[in-house]
């Protein structure tokens, strides 16, 4: 599905581009003027520039430190859900038994359901 919606994205952009020469020297220009005046935007707006240069410093420290508390969390998490794990393992209702290799790979536990429904007590028809 990702591949059919990139192919129909691509060729909306290909259709919408110009056709006539002229049309596609002026998008052409218009490409690289618009490309020269974000690339100068600092050289214009200085002080906006040393700004967001600040906040972002600030943004990607508190998003290091959000990924290192997000990370500790996990780790210790997982280290106390493992331990855990071993003891709960024993006292689960279903606990897988031995494959029977020979007749294939279902185990005693998967030919019996855990539900058959009411007995007839009328008798079989």
């Amino acid at each position: 599905m990702g591949l059919l919606r990139t192919a129909i994205i691509v060729a909306i952009g290909v259709a919408v581009l110009p056709s006539d020469h002229e049309q596609q020297q002026r998008l052409y220009e218009r490409a690289g003027a618009t490309a020269q005046w974000v690339v100068t935007f600092c050289d214009r707006n200085a002080g906006t520039c040393a700004k967001g240069s600040e906040y972002w410093s600030v943004f990607v420290a508190k998003a290091q430190f959000g990924a290192k508390l997000a990370y500790d969390m996990m780790r210790d998490r997982q280290g106390g859900a493992s331990e855990t794990a071993a003891a709960d393992h024993d006292d689960r209702p279903y606990k897988p038994a031995v494959l029977e290799r020979e007749m294939g790979t279902l185990t005693p536990l998967d030919k019996e359901p855990a539900w058959r429904g009411k007995k007839s007590s009328k008798g079989s028809i």
